[in-house]
């Protein structure tokens, strides 16, 4: 088994709260801790102290990471790439186990849910810890849950990670305990918590009402957002606002787009800008809208787009203004330059709402004043949602206050019916935005950080010593400064350039080149197919190739 280095980050209060629990609940033999952690607060980092610990200690031999999207993988394996934890994004159900460079494999719930007995299996055969990310998607499919049970059934240990709170709804989440319906956490760090601690920003929410007209068959309806109007022409009503060619999208836009310069010209010049838009054809017609206002050319992810991981990694490192997406970005995507958003998209769902929100509150070290500004239709339901997200801050007689209020019906509709037109003969005439109501929720002076509790036989202490500043500490390497499984593809495309460079030079003059050829020599040697080999095996078939080549009087391309 590979051995790790030391853990030399140093975590924030809560995340050292929540790992003192989550030790306790192993050693008292209970397999399942929940965690739910504000979006922004810490989550990925907490979940990997504990990865980290119980590795260390043998505890377990093993770590699965399931996550709800491909992008999300690749995210979580360069996060525990900084901590020393080798973890393989890219393996797939074929490849049967991870190699033994890696401590484990991060996964997604719907690969799981193609072959659970694969995951079932390579789960007995080592002791392994099962870590869920935003385990409340596994109530979106049953066979995902159904999925998951049988393949993490006999894990040594799950942990469950959450960025809301969330219901069991229809099907039944796994691994969750249940309190009338409601999961039941282990640990819970509010967004109230993380403000008073500065670990998020606070988020202010304008909210543009507007005077939509719109058409269904021969029927033509006109009302505002203030319009109480029957609950089937509420969707109507949304989406006549967020129709690009209306002026209610068009002064969103340009109002958004100058509070993003704004905040570019006041200390954080690389500030982003996120709109997040109901599907693909609305995510391209709101881009050429942006545009044409801002003369800025927005970035578009969709999860069709097979560069979208990448086109998401070079937005957060880049200082691009706006970048448009349908819900890619609205989860566990980790952007801390986004500091303006503009809700346009149908999807009502509070659990959605909030992991939005979530995307601008990740605060950042190098810049003073840290405002977020998300722009959202004043259509009740989202309203009330961004009341909530305030009065968690507020004082108790103002969320008592907002409390009394009537609530809208929010569980009328399902997401889905708020995603699909009511009608095929609906059409969108006009959309005038005729005013902005500021909700926005803000944290004083009243910051207190607390004591630091004792944690894995840690000495309890108020400041943490210099050595062990909040940062992590890069240790020299003989390895290359890239993640492993980074480096695996690097080699793997070396090996498949320089075999099909040996194919064609032994096969001269063939008239179809044979190119599985060299793989197969390399296998009949002793060779392993290549997703089964390791760091050093795909080194030495790298080398033999190379010397192929060499033999024949090619140059060395590399």
């Amino acid at each position: 088994m590979k051995k790790l280095k030391a853990w030399r980050f140093e975590l924030r209060l809560w995340q050292q709260k929540a790992c003192k629990l989550a030790k306790e609940r192993y050693e008292n033999n209970d397999k399942d801790f929940l965690c739910v952690a504000t979006p922004g607060a810490g989550k990925t980092i907490f979940a990997l102290r504990m990865v980290h610990f119980l590795l260390r200690h043998k505890m377990v031999e093993r770590v699965v990471i399931l996550c709800p999207t491909e992008h999300l993988k690749k995210q979580w394996a360069l996060s525990a790439a900084r901590f020393g934890i080798d973890i393989d994004p890219n393996f797939e159900n074929g490849m049967i186990r991870e190699t033994s460079d890696y401590f484990g494999v991060a996964v997604t719930y719907a690969q799981v849910g193609r072959s659970p007995e694969v995951h079932a299996r390579n789960t007995k055969a080592r002791k392994t810890l099962a870590v869920f990310d935003e385990i409340h998607h596994l109530g979106d499919d049953l066979t995902w849950g159904d999925s998951v049970r049988e393949a993490f059934e006999d894990s040594a240990y799950r942990l469950a990670i959450s960025g809301t709170p969330f219901r069991r709804d229809s099907n039944p989440i796994p691994f969750i305990n249940y309190i009338s319906s409601e999961s039941k956490a282990d640990y819970t760090y509010g967004y109230k918590d993380a403000l008073v601690d500065k670990v998020c920003r606070p988020v202010y929410f304008p909210a543009y009402d507007g005077k939509m007209t719109w058409r269904v068959h021969d029927k033509v309806t006109t009302a505002t957002f203030a319009d109480e109007i029957p609950k089937d022409q509420e969707s109507e009503r949304l989406r006549t606002a967020l129709d690009p060619a209306g002026e209610w999208l068009e002064t969103v836009i340009v109002d958004a787009n100058n509070r993003l310069d704004k905040i570019r010209r006041t200390g954080h010049d690389d500030a982003g800008g996120l709109i997040i838009t109901i599907d693909q054809t609305h995510a391209k017609k709101v881009a050429e809208k942006v545009y044409q206002l801002t003369r800025c050319k927005p970035v578009v992810v969709v999860s069709e787009d097979p560069k979208a991981s990448k086109k998401i990694k070079e937005f957060s490192d880049a200082k691009e203004k706006w970048i448009i997406a349908v819900k890619m970005i609205s989860e566990g995507v980790d952007i801390p330059r986004l500091r303006v958003g503009i809700f346009a998209t149908n999807v009502k769902s509070e659990l959605f709402f909030r992991q939005a929100v979530g995307r601008f509150v990740r605060t950042m070290k190098e810049i003073g004043e840290q405002r977020a500004y998300f722009f959202i239709p004043k259509d009740a339901v989202l309203v009330y949602y961004a009341r909530q997200i305030e009065a968690e801050r507020q004082h108790s007689l103002e969320v008592t206050e907002i409390e009394e209020e009537e609530m809208p019906d929010l569980f009328d509709s399902t997401d889905e019916d708020d995603e699909k037109p009511r009608d095929e003969k609906f059409e969108a005439i006009s959309a005038l935005a005729l005013g902005v109501f500021q909700y926005e929720m803000d944290f004083g002076d009243d910051y207190n950080p607390g004591q630091q509790v004792e944690m894995f036989g840690q000495p309890s202490k108020t400041e943490p010593p210099k050595e062990e500043a909040a940062e992590w500490i890069v240790e020299d390497d003989e390895e290359e400064d890239i993640p492993l499984f980074e480096l695996a593809s690097r080699l793997k495309e070396d090996i498949k350039e320089i075999a099909r460079h040996v194919a064609i030079k032994k096969q001269k003059g063939r008239a179809n080149v044979d190119w599985d050829a060299p793989h197969r020599e390399w296998i009949q040697m002793g060779g392993k197919p290549i997703d089964s080999e390791s760091i050093d095996e795909l080194r030495n078939r790298r080398k033999w190739l190379v010397k192929q080549l060499s033999a024949r009087g090619q140059q060395n391309i590399f």
